[in-house]
């Protein structure tokens, strides 16, 4: 009897366990997915309600007249954009209180009421943008986004270059290979209105990659990388090669490696004054010193570079090419970009990569350009640059690494917002915590370092306000 008695107890419970368990499921329900969440709430068509919402913190609230004690509880989501659902009784005359805590700033939520229920839903996608002239022929864009990641903050330029007043060109930090200075810095000193963060650098401040500043070849490219070449009115993207080398007077030449950058074996480098006063090269190698073509000196490491010449430096092989040059012999040596557009007039070029846009189209070369995979493959902030087909130069900076505030960016997502903003042509730059724009003499990203990091080099916008 007893037994039976227990059994009849069991089933009861579950019974009640059941119920419960079906009256909560048909009273709330909710989905998290990549794009939305949605909430519905099953109450009677004479129900009132009210669906409202706070931005700080973010928060969408549905208060409900009935008391439906069965559903209080803390629900824990988990999601990048929605972090809980709680459920309480609410103040006052509010019987049930539904709060959805988010980890950001969201779009207003949506609701219907009909038969089924009521339905809310807050979109996960969204994109909020406002756009305003800061200068002559430069506006400035702001836009706060929501992907399936999480947050993003953006930031982006459109410079017209048809206006002749305007001027792009770029600028080496402290004038000098080595070294760096931050973007605000170098935008005060440069006279511009606005500026962003240029190529790749080294951690002594040497750049690495392509660099011509006021027609100066600063720096050689590497693995064919893209590049952008500026002159007035006139911008283009692609991939830059390089090509020189020195004849000696028995007609045998020898490649040039690069220029003012460090030696490495077997190498004959270039180096200028734009690399800093002396080749700090070591006594392993040989030193030209060359002006107007000839060998005005001839030295065994660290020479002083001339104001109007150049050394060339050679080491193991390029050094035993060098022994056969005197003091006083010519020195007929060739050094040219491929594509020449130094030759073509563009005096600034910047090179960074990869690739992003071509023709429009998405394509990213990075493999091709050997980038490595933390640049390939990582979410990170980013600097980019794309040209419109209205001879509009874009520069573009997204916000990254800040968890509920911006997330980044990959590469792929990148290109996309470059042919959102219009660039039939587009390329990315150095970026991670040396994404930085300035307005004004104002940084308007938030760099991921936490404080403004400083750079090998910027590209600078100049308009007839900012020039003193």
């Amino acid at each position: 009897m007893i037994r039976k008695k227990l059994v009849y107890l069991i089933c009861f419970l579950f019974y009640l366990l059941v119920v419960n368990c079906i009256t909560q499921a048909n009273t709330l329900y909710y989905q998290v997915s990549s794009e939305k969440v949605v909430l519905m709430v099953n109450i009677s068509s004479d129900e009132e309600f009210r669906v409202w919402q706070t931005t700080n913190p973010m928060k969408v609230i549905i208060d409900l007249t009935n008391k439906y004690t069965e559903l209080e509880s803390t629900i824990n989501i988990g999601d990048v954009a929605l972090e809980r659902i709680r459920i309480a009784g609410g103040p006052g005359d509010i019987g049930t209180r539904i709060v959805l805590d988010f980890n950001y700033h969201m779009p207003n939520p949506t609701w219907i009421f009909d038969q089924d229920g009521l339905k809310v839903e807050v979109d996960k996608i969204f994109v909020r943008r406002s756009v305003r002239t800061i200068s002559q022929g430069v506006r400035y864009g702001h836009e706060r986004r929501g992907i399936a990641a999480g947050p993003l903050i953006i930031n982006f330029l459109e410079v017209d270059l048809n206006d002749p007043e305007v001027e792009v060109k770029s600028l080496l930090a402290g004038d000098q290979i080595y070294g760096s200075e931050r973007v605000s810095s170098m935008a005060i000193r440069g006279e511009a209105i606005a500026a962003v963060n240029g190529l790749y650098f080294a951690t002594d401040g040497r750049p690495l990659g392509l660099l011509a500043i006021d027609g100066r070849l600063i720096s050689e490219p590497y693995a064919n990388r893209t590049a952008i070449r500026i002159k007035p009115g006139e911008v283009g993207i692609g991939a830059v090669g390089f090509w020189g080398e020195v004849q000696s007077h028995e007609g045998d030449t020898y490649p040039i490696a690069g220029i003012n950058r460090p030696r490495g074996a077997d190498e004959l480098i270039i180096y200028t004054t734009d690399y800093g006063s002396t080749s700090r090269t070591n006594q392993f190698g040989m030193d030209l010193i060359v002006v107007d073509d000839h060998v005005t000196g001839i030295a065994q490491g660290n020479v002083e570079i001339p104001s109007e010449g150049s050394i060339l430096s050679g080491h193991g092989l390029a050094r035993d090419f060098l022994h056969r040059f005197e003091v006083g012999d010519t020195v007929n040596w060739s050094l040219e970009l491929s594509p020449n557009w130094l030759a073509e007039g563009f005096n600034h070029i910047i090179g960074g990569g990869p690739r992003l846009v071509e023709n429009g189209v998405l394509r990213i070369t990075g493999e091709l350009e050997l980038f490595q995979p933390n640049i390939l493959l990582s979410r990170a902030p980013r600097t980019a640059l794309g040209i419109t087909q209205d001879n509009r130069l874009l520069l573009v900076t997204v916000n990254g690494r800040k968890t509920g505030i911006s997330v980044g960016m990959t590469l792929p997502e990148l290109a996309q917002l470059m042919i959102e903003l219009g660039a039939v042509d587009a390329m990315n730059l150095d970026g991670g915590g040396s994404t930085t724009m300035v307005i004004r003499d104002r940084v308007l990203n938030l760099p991921s370092d936490g404080v403004e990091r400083p750079v090998s080099n910027g590209l600078l916008v100049i308009t007839p306000e900012s020039r003193r």
